[in-house]
């Protein structure tokens, strides 16, 4: 039987929340259909697949390495780039194996560049499923870092590789792809109602209750003690373990239906990446973000949220001082804007991707 190899960066938790989503289209499309994910990112990511996702830890990339959701590490990062890619054949002579053992006929990639080249070798055809490379991302830091120059060229070789490259709204350039269709938003849904979010989380009912949400890295920075004295608002995020502090509430990092918490709050405080992004917009919630430096994606999600939701920036030394207060209070009082955006990127992406497996038969 055809399989589907699926490969997410292990960048965040966002790619791997996307493609989850898709990976639930498939499965619902065609359910004996196996598929097999290879990625860092953690597996409880991957839950209530309607077939199980057959996982398995490895990393074929290493997008930016970070201290915290807004500090980048790029002489770690371009270390750490060198030695994948100066062994880089040795690694795809190991997934070709892997390819041959499990009989896959398709490669999924969110968006690892070397899994192009790895599908290639194989001789089975490849999807890319993305709002950015990291060829594009890489090439903004050349200046201050001229060594990432030929691992730029090596990677835009790599995606030239793709097969089709399915594109998400409001995408940096992908002109590296030889061929490309533009898909929705890839969204998650909450299916509660928000009074019933409230309740699963033990949320108070009548609060006005802010998400600070600052992915899997966190932002252990921001000085959650002074939110105490911020009392118009109650304030819930995640971290190790569940703790209770007045007016904040933290929950386990463990948050497989994200979404929920998103459906139960009224306001969102973060930093533009496409998760959240996509979260706010399929849930119509008020959000208040922070720049995050330069990252090529930042500028185009910002634009995003300005087109198509309630939005505000909080500069990074007023969010990382706690002062939160007047900036939310300055989001809520805007007048709201939500115009239509279609978030059905997950069904739209699988028939696709069914339709080359087929082709590949």
């Amino acid at each position: 039987m055809s399989s589907i190899l699926y490969y997410i960066t292990g960048h965040g938790y966002g790619h791997a929340v996307r493609s989850h989503q898709v990976i639930r289209a498939l499965a619902s499309a065609r359910p004996n259909l196996p598929i097999h994910v290879r990625t860092t990112a953690p597996p409880w990511l991957f839950y209530n697949a309607p077939t199980p996702v057959q996982y398995s830890r490895q990393a074929i990339d290493v997008g930016i390495i970070q201290r915290d959701s807004l500090r980048m590490e790029l002489s770690e990062t371009l270390a750490a780039c060198r030695n994948i890619y100066d062994h880089c054949q040795d690694v795809i002579d190991r997934e070709v194996a892997f390819i041959k053992t499990h009989a896959i006929s398709l490669i999924v990639g969110d968006t690892p560049p070397l899994c192009f080249e790895i599908a290639a070798q194989a001789a089975i055809p490849s999807v890319s499923i993305t709002n950015f490379t990291w060829d594009v991302i890489y090439r903004a830091y050349i200046d201050e870092h001229p060594g990432f120059r030929p691992l730029i060229e090596q990677i835009s070789a790599f995606y030239g590789q793709t097969t089709m490259a399915l594109t998400l709204p409001y995408a940096c350039d992908t002109s590296m792809f030889p061929r490309q269709q533009a898909i929705p938003w890839l969204a998650r849904q909450s299916s509660l109602t928000k009074a019933q979010a409230r309740r699963k989380f033990d949320l108070p009912e009548s609060a006005t209750i802010v998400l600070l949400s600052f992915g899997g890295l966190g932002l252990e920075r921001l000085p959650l003690a002074k939110l105490n004295g911020q009392r118009r608002f109650f304030f819930v995020t995640t971290g190790e373990s569940r703790k209770f502090d007045g007016n904040l509430l933290v929950l386990p990092d463990t948050q497989s239906q994200y979404e929920d918490l998103v459906r139960a709050v009224d306001a969102v405080v973060t930093k533009p990446g496409y998760g959240i992004v996509a979260d706010v917009l399929a849930h119509r919630l008020p959000i208040l973000y922070t720049d995050r430096g330069d990252f090529p994606e930042y500028p185009r999600l910002v634009e995003a949220l300005h087109d198509c939701a309630t939005a505000e920036l909080i500069p990074q030394d007023e969010l990382l001082a706690g002062n939160l207060t007047a900036h939310l209070e300055r989001l809520l009082s805007r007048s709201p804007n939500w115009p239509q955006v279609a978030l059905n990127g997950a069904p739209v992406a699988a028939q696709e991707i069914l339709s080359m497996l087929d082709d590949s038969d």
